[in-house]
């Protein structure tokens, strides 16, 4: 758990965070979402003493973060950037196993949680471990930040955008894999972003940040159907708020037992955690009246259609 009290950072006499106070659960993913200049960043590096805080408390289990070394503190948690960071004249392993490392892990030790974070993230052991970063690819770079940044299982992971550079679709899929890993270890995060779309798809909780503060932080769905007047309600949108609200629904949650008479084995099938969004977009492309609901094993236990998701989806 982490908890913020009435922090505070000037600059040249300006506020770039002004008494801000939030909370994040154990095992929490929290957004800090908000225009460019708006205090995210500095709030993240905050939290590790990158930079120091003018006034105000940041506790980590209970603990003052301004009550232990600064390199200590970094040693606790992880750290993940757009552009990644990595050394470039160090092999991938190299890159993964330097905090383990500074912290005095024996090879043995290193080289199995090297090994466990690389097949992790999907990427081969054999064929990465002796590369070096300028021989991967934008996606397979910023797996590799995510995974050293993970290597000394930390209490808490910070990320500052670090999908921002990434094409679409490599955006996406690392989306869904850093939101596998994030449930697999139960870690908690904080990551800024300016993007509300991942920050719906990926957040237990978003913070809207404006002028250095904090304006509503609530659930996506709390976020997105009831907006504070103003900047909030501004930045969630108008009509793009219910297609937002889609996102954050899963097929399970509206769909109906299957109607042997109405589903043929040409009738599409959908997964039943798939979003709302999605199956509205499916049910247009195929030019269907409903899709047939499977199970992780493909089994038929639902249906869907064009009016379940009007009548019981997202409504703003």
């Amino acid at each position: 758990m982490i908890e913020v009290k009435n922090l505070c950072k000037r600059f040249d006499n300006q506020a770039a965070v002004n008494n801000l106070s939030f909370r994040v659960e154990s095992g929490q993913f929290c957004m800090l979402v908000g225009t460019s200049g708006c205090g995210k960043s500095t709030t993240l590096r905050m939290v590790n003493r990158l930079i120091e805080p003018s006034s105000g408390q940041i506790l980590i289990n209970d603990q003052d973060v301004i009550s232990l070394p600064p390199e200590q503190l970094r040693r606790r948690i992880g750290y993940a950037i757009q552009g990644v960071g990595l050394f470039p004249h160090k092999t991938i392993y190299q890159n993964i196993a330097t905090v383990p490392r500074l912290l005095g892990w024996h090879n043995r030790k290193i080289r199995d949680r090297v090994e466990e974070l690389l097949t992790l993230f999907q990427l081969d052991v054999d064929t990465f471990s002796g590369k070096y970063p300028h021989q991967l690819s934008g996606g397979e770079q910023q797996r590799v930040g995510v995974a050293r940044a993970l290597a000394a299982k930390p209490e808490l992971l910070l990320m500052d955008e670090p999908f921002g550079a990434l094409d679409p679709l490599t955006r996406e899929r690392l989306q869904d894999e850093l939101l596998r890993v994030q449930k697999l270890l139960g870690i908690t995060i904080i990551m800024v972003t300016h993007d509300l779309e991942e920050a719906v798809k990926m957040a237990d909780v978003i913070a809207v940040m404006d002028k250095g503060e904090i304006l509503q932080m609530d659930s996506p769905e709390a976020l997105l159907r009831h907006p504070r007047e103003g900047f909030v309600q501004h930045l969630v949108g108008g009509l793009d708020r219910a297609l937002r609200l889609l996102t954050i629904q899963r097929v399970s949650e509206v769909m109906t037992p299957p109607d042997p008479t109405s589903l043929t084995p040409s009738t599409p099938t959908i997964g039943q955690l798939t979003n709302l969004r999605d199956a509205l977009s499916l049910l247009i492309w195929e030019h269907v009246e409903r899709l047939a609901v499977v199970n992780d094993a493909g089994d038929i236990i639902g249906q869907v259609t064009m009016a379940d998701i009007l009548h019981k989806g997202a409504r703003a």
